[in-house]
């Protein structure tokens, strides 16, 4: 998660007695703020890449979709590509089958 108002990554957060508690990505440290309003400057679908040190925003978010719709998609082309595998090998098997 992105974090929008200090521009980093989160892992994860809460907020108890009117306090905010967050936990970097990239020190995986916990820190407080002393208000809890910090709450709707969360911003969900960010990633952290620990190679580049950057937040960076899941491909799904991109796209303008929820996870689940990206995962279903991405999904359903593997069968698609699945199953014109399958029809194309079946048919070489049966036209080498064939022959004699």
């Amino acid at each position: 998660m992105l974090h929008d108002g200090i521009d980093y990554c989160i892992e994860d957060f809460y907020s108890k007695n009117g306090s905010f508690y967050y936990l970097r990505s990239d020190n995986n440290t916990w820190y407080s703020t002393t208000t809890d309003n910090q709450v709707v400057k969360i911003i969900p679908n960010f990633i952290y890449d620990a190679d580049t040190q950057q937040c960076k925003p899941n491909a799904a978010y991109i796209l303008g979709m929820q996870e689940t719709e990206y995962n279903f998609l991405l999904g359903l082309i593997g069968l698609i590509f699945g199953a014109v595998f399958m029809f194309f090998t079946t048919q070489i098997f049966v036209t080498v089958g064939g022959k004699r």
